[in-house]
């Protein structure tokens, strides 16, 4: 488009008087400014959208070779759940949902290249925030870019979700922050649209400079009404936030040095080389700057089961029911220490309660029925055969041959 100055000559009918001096003087400058507006539109703002979109596919690529399958085994080495993780050190820390690894006796981490580690121990878990930080075998992991805020992000804040849904490593999905403080059974999560499905649990949520804000949690399908079925699912993430508060950010965000997940931690690894006294003194560590702390109680009571001293397991487990009155866990483990102690009736007060926290509990129900026919109610164990039977059949079957034989 070429301009001149009689075009500007003849806007004066209709331009005031003070504009048009100012055209006048400034003309030159005017055309070269409109000039350059055109230059920018069609040339400069292309390219500029263009590198941009170049920068966030640089930042998904990265963060998805930090994200990993992670194929859960019980104490038997059988597999019993998928999720999501991600790394967030080269030194292979990485972060997933409590509920992904809960009740885990072996964990293998798979990445997008083929590389898999081993889980070496738990450093940090938090049941009712439902995130853990765990530590793999590993040297030279790739890591995600960084942590953002998550308490800055704003309704409508393009994220997108990164994990391994169905085993499907290396899945992108992409939506928006619908609610970025939404309130659930007393927790705080992040509500997005982006999409995840089962086995996306313990992935990561991102924002557009691939920075992680939250970790995906789960989903709740719309199932009544006109729209059921074909509405989106409704996504919930833990707040990042959360994660970071239990990390040294000067370290790399490497478990916070002498705070209570330090000492869990290592009180963990000691668990797994089979050193009680050492895991004991690590735990007490942990308590003594965090009394609330369910898991080293737990920890501790595995502990002295382990070293045979029933009581102070018995205690630990008490101590842990008070500090969290709805852990499932932790009530079926005080069952279990009533048991070695031989408070049968302790016991069964304590499966049952486990039972009313959640009713498919199959170790509560397995070992609830054991103690009636132990103290001679064989009513009450059949009465439980056709649950134990609907959650494992196989251990409803024994159960009933037990049964039937006693009853003989």
């Amino acid at each position: 488009m070429k301009f001149a100055l009689r075009d500007f000559r003849a806007a004066k009918a209709w331009i005031p008087e003070r504009a048009a001096r100012f055209i006048r003087h400034y003309s030159k400058e005017i055309v070269i400014a409109l000039a350059l507006a055109i230059i920018a539109a069609i040339i400069i703002d292309p390219l500029w959208a263009k590198h941009e979109r170049q920068l966030k596919q640089q930042a998904i690529e990265d963060d998805l070779k930090a994200v990993a399958r992670l194929d859960v085994f019980d104490s038997r080495n059988k597999p019993v759940g998928q999720g999501s993780g991600f790394f967030i050190t080269p030194s292979g820390v990485l972060v997933t949902n409590f509920h992904v690894i809960k009740g885990a006796g072996d964990i293998v981490a798979h990445l997008p290249s083929g590389a898999f580690y081993r889980l070496r121990g738990v450093c940090a878990t938090d049941d009712k925030a439902d995130i853990a930080v765990l530590q793999f075998d590993a040297r030279e992991t790739p890591s995600i870019r960084g942590f953002g805020d998550s308490d800055s992000i704003k309704v409508g804040d393009e994220v997108y979700a990164l994990g391994t849904p169905n085993g499907l490593e290396a899945t992108y999905s992409a939506g928006a922050v619908s609610n970025p403080s939404r309130q659930l059974d007393g927790q705080t999560f992040i509500q997005f649209s982006a999409s995840i499905s089962p086995g996306s649990s313990g992935g990561g949520l991102f924002d557009l400079d691939g920075e992680v804000i939250g970790v995906t949690a789960g989903s709740e399908n719309i199932r009544t009404g006109p729209q059921a079925g074909l509405t989106q699912n409704l996504n919930f993430a833990v707040p990042i936030n959360r994660v970071k508060s239990t990390l040294n950010p000067e370290g790399g965000y490497e478990l916070q040095k002498d705070s209570p997940g330090f000492y869990y931690s290592l009180g963990n690894l000691a668990d797994n080389k089979r050193q009680w006294d050492k895991a004991i003194q690590l735990y007490s560590e942990a308590l003594s700057s965090d009394p609330n702390y369910t898991a080293a109680y737990m920890g501790l009571a595995g502990d002295y089961c382990e070293k045979g001293i029933y009581q102070l397991e018995v205690s630990n487990y008490e101590k842990a029911v008070v500090s969290d009155p709805d852990n499932v866990d932790a009530v079926y483990y005080l069952g279990t220490a009533y048991e070695d102690v031989g408070e049968f009736d302790k016991a069964i007060e304590a499966y049952n309660k486990a039972l009313s926290i959640n009713p498919g509990y199959k170790d509560a129900l397995h070992d609830l029925s054991l103690v009636y026919i132990a103290t001679g109610n064989t009513k009450k164990a059949r009465g439980l055969l056709p649950r134990l039977m609907s959650v494992d059949r196989g251990s409803g079957k024994e159960l009933q041959l037990l049964i039937n034989r006693v009853a003989a």
